[in-house]
C-alpha cells in the first residue's frame, strides 16, 4: 500500500511534485508493505514485541520506510534530530543507488547531496546487505572521516531497540573505519593521495562493489583515482550482482573552475553522462539501461536539480547572498551552479553572459525518441513549423551530434538535443522521427559537412521530408574549350541542399552571434546552448571556438539556422520567413490532409500506448486533445478544436 497517512509530509510532497509533473510512477517513496504498522511511530517507548519485529522486517526490506519513518537528522539545537527531509535531489539520487545505477549528482550547497548518501548507505550496512564493502573518498582525508562521523550520528539517532537487534560486541567503530559484523559490511574513509603514484595506489586499491566520491571536483588526481579503481570495481560489481547485493558509484560535488585539472575532469565526466530526467521514474530497468547506453559515454547518470527546483525560493537566495557577504564567484559556484574559468580570452563580458543565464530555464518536458531524450523548455505544439536545424557530428569524444529546435515567429529556442555517442545512421533516423512523426509542419536544416552528406542524400530521397528541406541555388561558372579554340565562359546552376560549414560561412556565423548575446539574449533558454556560449575563447591565431574539453555543438545548430536565415533565400523564398521576427512566419497547419495527418499520429499512438518515447506530456497533448475531438458533433466544431 502507499502510506498517504503518513506524518512525515516532505514524502507526500514530493508524491504530489512528480504528479504534477506528469510522472505516473509517483508513490513509490510512500510504500508501505506492512499495513499493520501503519501509524506506529519506531521511535515510541511503547511499541510491544511484535510491533518491534514487523517494523524490523519493513526496515529491512522498505528504504522508503526507512528513509520516511526511522532516519532522523542531526542538527544544532535538537539532540534526537529531524526527521529525514526529502526534494527532487535527494529522492533522485536515491532512487538511482536503488536500481544500482552509477550517478553524478550536483546539487546547491545546503540541499542533503552527502546527508543523503550518507543516509541510504547507513540502510545498506545495518539492515539491507551482507558480505558488502563501501569506501567513502573526499578532497581531504578529514572530510572522508567527517563522513564517517555523520554515519555514526546518523546510526546513534535510530531507535535503540533497532539498534540492539543489529548491533554485535565484536562491531568496530572508529574514526577511519567501521565494521558490522553481524552481517560482515565495512565502510572504510580513503586518504587524499599526494602524487601521482600514490593516487594510482589508492584507486588501485578500491577493490568494493560501492564507492563514494564526494566534492569530486575538488579531488586532487581525481581522473588518475578514478580510473585506477574501475577494473577492481567493475570485477567486485560482477560478483555483487551476481549475489543480489547493492553495487554502484556515487559522484557527489558542487561547480569547481573548469580551468584546474581536477575541476576540468569532472565537467567533463559529467558532461558524458546521461542527463536524469523526472521521466526516468517511469522507465523499466531495461528502458533505463536501453536509456543510459544511448545517452551516456561512462554509463553514469547525471542528476542536477536547481534551487527552485527543489523548492527553494528567491527570498532563500538573497538570505544566502548575504551570508556569503555577496561573494559572487561563490554564489555562482554554490548556490547558481556555475563552472566557472579563470581564464581572460573569454569572448563575451561577464555582464553578458549574466544576462543571458538569468532566461535559462529547464527543460519542462523531455520527449524521448528512438531512445534519445529531446528537451523542451516550453510545451510544444505539434502544428507548428518549427525550424529543425542540426549539427551532425562523428560520436566521438567532442565531437557532438546536436539539434536546435526553434520557434519561427522570434527565433527562441524551443527545444534541443546533444549527444556525442550517436552515431550517423541513428541521428538520421532521429531527425527523420522527428520530422515524420512529431513535427509534420516543421522545416529542416542540416549542417552539410563530412558527416552530414550521407545524412542529407538519404532525407532528400523521402517525400514526406524533402519538400520541408532547406535548399539554396548555387551558381558555378566553367569554362569550354570548343573545337576552334573559342573558350565559353558558362554559369552552372546547381541545387544544394543544406548550409555549408566552411571558413567563410563560419566567420559570418560568429559574426551574427555578437548581435545575438547582446540583443536576443531572452531567446538562449536552453542551458546547452548558454554554456556553449559562455565556453567561447578567442585562440592565439584569433580563430574563436570552444575552450579545451568545452562544447559548441549546440551553439553550432543554431547558427546554422541564423546563417540560412540571414544569408540564404530558401527559408525568404520557400517557407516565407522573415529575418525579422514576426508572428506572421508562424504557418500552423490547416488543410485537411494536415489535420488527416495528424489523427493518424494520435491513432498510431494510442495503439502504442505503453511505449516509453511517447509517455511524455507531448503525448498527452495529444490524447487529450484526441478525446476532446471524439466528443466534437460536427467536421466544423472538430476542425475547429484541432486547430486550437
Amino acid at each position: 500500500m502507499y502510506d498517504i497517512k503518513t506524518k512525515n509530509k516532505s514524502f507526500l510532497k514530493g508524491s504530489v511534485i512528480l504528479r504534477r509533473r506528469n510522472v505516473k510512477n509517483n508513490k513509490f517513496m510512500l510504500t508501505l508493505y506492512n499495513t499493520h504498522i501503519q501509524g506506529l511511530d519506531p521511535h515510541s517507548k511503547n511499541l510491544s514485541d511484535s510491533e518491534k519485529i514487523q517494523i524490523f522486517e519493513e526496515v529491512t526490506n522498505n528504504i522508503w520506510y526507512y528513509l520516511r519513518e526511522v532516519v532522523r537528522i542531526p542538527v544544532p539545537g535538537k539532540i534526537e534530530g529531524i526527521s529525514y527531509l526529502l526534494n527532487l535531489g535527494n529522492l533522485s539520487m536515491s532512487y538511482i543507488k536503488w536500481r544500482n545505477k552509477n550517478q553524478i549528482t550536483v546539487l546547491p550547497r545546503q540541499h542533503g547531496k552527502t546527508i543523503g548518501e550518507i543516509v541510504y548507505d547507513s540502510w545498506i550496512l545495518l539492515f539491507a546487505s551482507t558480505n558488502t564493502n563501501i569506501i567513502y573518498s573526499n578532497k581531504e582525508f578529514k572530510d572522508s572521516k567527517g563522513a564517517l562521523k555523520r554515519f555514526r550520528d546518523i546510526k546513534e539517532r535510530l531507535p535503540q531497540w533497532l539498534v540492539s537487534m543489529i548491533s554485535h560486541k565484536k562491531d568496530r567503530d572508529n574514526i577511519e573505519e567501521k565494521l558490522f559484523y553481524n552481517r560482515n559490511n565495512t565502510l572504510k574513509a580513503m586518504p587524499a593521495a599526494n602524487s601521482d603514484e600514490s593516487a594510482d595506489k589508492l584507486g588501485r586499491g578500491m577493490t568494493t562493489s560501492n564507492i563514494y566520491f564526494d566534492e569530486f571536483a575538488f579531488l586532487a588526481r581525481n581522473k588518475i583515482i578514478y580510473e585506477a579503481a574501475l577494473p577492481a570495481w567493475s570485477a567486485a560489481k560482477a560478483s555483487a550482482k551476481a549475489n543480489g547485493v547493492p553495487y554502484g558509484i556515487t559522484i557527489t560535488t558542487t561547480p569547481n573552475n573548469k580551468d584546474t585539472r581536477q575541476g576540468g575532469y569532472a565537467y567533463a565526466f559529467k558532461e558524458q553522462a546521461a542527463e536524469w530526467k523526472l521521466e526516468c521514474f517511469d522507465m523499466s530497468i531495461e528502458e533505463l539501461d536501453d536509456y543510459i547506453e544511448k545517452n551516456s559515454e561512462n554509463d553514469f547518470l547525471y542528476v542536477q536539480f536547481t534551487y527552485t527546483e527543489l523548492g527553494k525560493s528567491e527570498k532563500w537566495l538573497n538570505t544566502q547572498v548575504r551570508l556569503m557577504q555577496g561573494n559572487m564567484v561563490k554564489i555562482k559556484r554554490d548556490l547558481l551552479l556555475v563552472w566557472p574559468r579563470s581564464t581572460d580570452t573569454s569572448v563575451f563580458k561577464e555582464d553578458q553572459l549574466e544576462k543571458i543565464a538569468s532566461f535559462v530555464r529547464p527543460a519542462i518536458t523531455t520527449i524521448f525518441v528512438n531512445g534519445y531524450a529531446i528537451d523542451f523548455y516550453e510545451k510544444p505544439d505539434l502544428r507548428t513549423n518549427y525550424i529543425i536545424s542540426c549539427d551532425v557530428g562523428g560520436g566521438l569524444s567532442n565531437d557532438s551530434s546536436a539539434i536546435s529546435i526553434i520557434a519561427p515567429d522570434d527565433f527562441r529556442i524551443v527545444g534541443d538535443f546533444r549527444s556525442n555517442k550517436i552515431d550517423t545512421d541513428a541521428f538520421r533516423l532521429l531527425i527523420k522521427e522527428l520530422m515524420v512523426t512529431w513535427f509534420r509542419n516543421a522545416i529542416l536544416i542540416i549542417e552539410r559537412n563530412s558527416y552530414g552528406l550521407n545524412i542529407l542524400h538519404n532525407l532528400m530521397k523521402d517525400r514526406i521530408v524533402e519538400p520541408r528541406m532547406v535548399r539554396e541555388e548555387r551558381v558555378t561558372m566553367g569554362e569550354k574549350t570548343e573545337k576552334d579554340g573559342f573558350v565559353v565562359r558558362r554559369k552552372t546552376k546547381n541545387i544544394v541542399y543544406g548550409v555549408d560549414t566552411n571558413t567563410k560561412t563560419r566567420r559570418e556565423m560568429f559574426d551574427i552571434l555578437p548581435n545575438i548575446v547582446e540583443f536576443e539574449y531572452d531567446k538562449i533558454v536552453s542551458h546547452k546552448l548558454y554554456q556553449d556560449i559562455a565556453d567561447l575563447q578567442t585562440k592565439k591565431n584569433g580563430k574563436i571556438e570552444h575552450a579545451d574539453g568545452a562544447h559548441d555543438d549546440n551553439l553550432m545548430s543554431y547558427l546554422v539556422f541564423r546563417w540560412a536565415l540571414h544569408f540564404g533565400k530558401c527559408l525568404r523564398n520557400k517557407f516565407k520567413i522573415s529575418p525579422m521576427p514576426t508572428k506572421s512566419n508562424i504557418k500552423v497547419v490547416s488543410s485537411a490532409e494536415d489535420i488527416k495527418k495528424i489523427n493518424a499520429i494520435i491513432d498510431d499512438a494510442n495503439r502504442v500506448d505503453d511505449m516509453p518515447s511517447l509517455n511524455t506530456e507531448a503525448f498527452a497533448y495529444l490524447r487529450d486533445r484526441d478525446s476532446k475531438l471524439k466528443e466534437s458533433s460536427s467536421r466544423g466544431r472538430l476542425i475547429d478544436e484541432l486547430l486550437g
